[in-house]
């Protein structure tokens, strides 16, 4: 019995797991959407939506009309959990035993490659996680060798307006009207998957890289921005993603790129326009390469007048295209690595007429924070000394000591916003001092690669977009022809 399972599994996984594919010389992706023990799709308008539901894994279709509500018929009753022996490179024998395949991505040639591997299982599968954890202390294995299995033939019941039909996982879903899961607000048209994934059923979004990437610029740089900052920001966004994939976060998650900013903000054709189709289809498959190899295409929102190192910022091998340069050319006579370099900087007035309001608010800021609260963040019963200890090329502080009962060191920027309360930046010195504490700043975000707000200005002054591309990523190339069919 445990034989004839773990074939199944073998065959699903093959099905499952190679999320990606290729299209037409189209990349096609799988972007997370909800999960859940119930999914709810709904019509976004009073006309009752239209799917199409397709088993994966047998030539059964059906076409049904309604609302659905999607849940396990034997969720109970199927092992979800196994624990992962080892990886093994795929050979076409395909022999006995307890294993299963995966795809993940990798860069070979000047291409993105999809490979294949072989997951080898011990023989146990469990109902829970929990017993899988509970196993593996036992046996002395690694909690990190409990992985979620995506199961052949978990049945579902789809409800569709008055009627009842039943499915097994996983599924492909065709709507040709806008859908709302749940109840999420934003809305998604055209091709889904869903899969069963530990105790909750998975939904995502197939779509191609471009259709991707035409929900994801218009929520990092907004709607309105100039066609040439969008397409400077298309460029960047596809970038990141393919690097996302290399990365290879969540090959075991059943999908390849989440929607949150971990990966991007995708939001399907929420605000989009015309600038934003003409920016994506202007660029289309273009990306950044350095040395044969796809650039870190990393952004933020507003550097504050210099960007930073990618080294100096994550501790990171330091890279060519990341090493910071001048955004603001008033920043260019200020060395920001020094205390009385980042106050005269800071108490410059930057005036830019044509500024938005969330641009002009990243040109300067002041917050406050109380000595208590900031104890309290860093898990002290008080505060008695704050040392700034070393600031990288932007002026953004990298290195921190606090002092009260104990000292504690903080080493990145984000550890030291996270201190202070959420700070947009560590582009900050310290106004007053006492018991509430003054900050004066300036910048968003990490600081590294691509300034947004940089992006903007130069675009509203006429820079093309490779231009734009070139002066935040120096030496990095645009290139298309990198899909592997």
């Amino acid at each position: 019995m445990r034989r004839l399972f773990a074939l199944a599994l073998c065959l699903f996984w093959l099905a499952l797991l190679q999320s990606a594919e290729i299209r037409d010389d189209a990349l096609w992706l799988e972007i997370y959407l909800a999960d859940g023990a119930q999914l709810n799709l709904n019509a976004v308008d009073t006309q009752l939506p239209v799917f199409t539901i397709t088993e994966q894994t047998s030539p059964i279709s059906r076409q049904v009309q309604g609302h659905l509500k999607i849940s396990f018929m034997n969720w109970d009753k199927l092992p979800f959990w196994g624990l992962l022996n080892r990886i093994e490179p795929l050979t076409s024998a395909m022999d006995d035993g307890d294993y299963a395949m995966r795809q993940s991505f990798v860069w070979q040639d000047d291409a993105l490659v999809l490979k294949r591997e072989k997951l080898v299982f011990e023989p146990q599968s469990f109902h829970s996680q929990t017993s899988a954890l509970d196993y593996a202390q036992q046996t002395g294995v690694p909690a990190q060798q409990v992985h979620a299995i995506p199961m052949l033939n978990a049945t579902v019941k789809v409800v569709a307006g008055d009627k009842d039909y039943y499915f097994e996982t996983p599924l492909h879903i065709q709507s040709q009207q806008e859908i709302r899961i749940g109840e999420q607000r934003l809305s998604f048209g055209g091709e889904f998957i869903i899969k069963a994934m530990g105790e909750k059923l998975l939904i995502t979004h197939l779509i191609s890289l471009e259709d991707y990437i035409a929900g994801v610029i218009q929520n990092e740089i907004g709607s309105g921005a100039p066609l040439e900052a969008l397409k400077a920001q298309a460029v960047t966004a596809r970038t990141h993603a393919v690097s996302q994939l290399l990365y290879n976060r969540h090959r075991g998650d059943g999908y390849d790129l989440c929607n949150s900013v971990h990966c991007q903000v995708y939001k399907g054709r929420y605000l989009s326009n015309a600038n934003i189709v003409r920016a994506v289809e202007e660029t289309a498959k273009e990306v950044l390469i350095t040395e044969h190899r796809i650039a870190d295409a990393t952004y933020h929102s507003s550097c504050g007048g210099k960007t930073d190192s990618s080294a100096n910022i994550w501790k990171s091998t330091p890279l060519e295209h990341l090493m910071g340069v001048t955004c603001l050319d008033e920043a260019e006579k200020y060395d920001l690595s020094t205390e009385q370099g980042v106050r005269r900087w800071i108490d410059v007035v930057i005036n830019d007429p044509q500024a938005s309001s969330w641009e002009r608010a990243n040109l300067g800021w002041k917050r406050d924070v109380s000595r208590s609260r900031l104890a309290q963040n860093l898990g002290l019963k008080s505060v008695s000394k704050i040392e700034i200890l070393k600031r990288g090329h932007s002026g953004r502080i990298i290195l921190m000591r606090i002092t009260g009962n104990k000292t504690v060191t903080l080493d990145s920027e984000y550890r030291i916003r996270q201190a202070f309360g959420g700070l947009p930046s560590s582009l900050f010195y310290i106004a007053k001092s006492g018991s509430t504490i003054t900050l004066k700043g300036k910048g968003a975000g990490h600081g590294v690669g691509m300034c947004q707000t940089g992006t903007l200005r130069l675009a509203r002054e006429d820079w093309t977009y490779d231009a734009i591309l070139e002066k935040y990523y120096p030496g990095t190339t645009l290139y298309k022809d990198w899909v592997n069919p």
